[in-house]
């Protein structure tokens, strides 16, 4: 008997078993079935063009008609001692790239556009000069080459590279 109530139990669990196995591979709808245009490959589409994020933007469209006149922008900022040789429209990176072939220290500015139209001004200094720096201290150079970078269009002064000479 007892041998007989095992054999039963068995033969309803092995039955119990198929039939959850017969309802589980039956496919009930899902609730929230997923939209068939979803399936679909989508393509990128470009909303807008990404826009340079220079605090001095590219203004080399610009004539020089509608900028700043090179002789305003060195008047009365020039000392007795010091001889102004020339002053050139030029892009700035026509600027870094003439520090770099004079091996000159170069800071590039990366909120200005390599084309952003600036003056330099070159300036010689026979006698010397002497730059004041951040800590309060002044450095001597003797006979010097100097180049002053202003914005073309704002006026503002970028920098100033000092470089002695023979």
């Amino acid at each position: 008997m007892r041998k007989s109530l095992i054999a039963s139990g068995i033969g309803l669990l092995v039955i119990a078993s198929v039939a959850t196995i017969a309802i589980a591979e039956q496919k009930e709808p899902k609730q929230n079935p997923r939209p068939e245009w979803a399936n679909k490959k989508a393509e990128i589409e470009v909303v807008s063009t990404p826009t340079d994020n220079y605090l001095y933007p590219d203004n080399s469209s610009k004539t020089e008609r509608q900028l700043i006149k090179k002789n305003d922008i060195i008047k009365g900022k020039l000392r007795d001692d010091l001889i102004l040789k020339g002053m050139k429209l030029v892009k700035y990176s026509d600027f870094i790239d003439s520090l770099k072939s004079n091996n000159g220290d170069i800071i590039q500015d990366m909120q200005i556009h390599p084309s952003r139209l600036v003056w330099v001004a070159d300036i010689e200094a026979p006698k010397g000069i002497e730059v004041p720096q951040k800590n309060s201290e002044r450095v001597k150079f003797k006979k010097s080459k100097i180049a002053v970078v202003f914005d073309a269009e704002t006026g503002e002064k970028f920098g100033t590279s000092v470089v002695e000479t023979p």
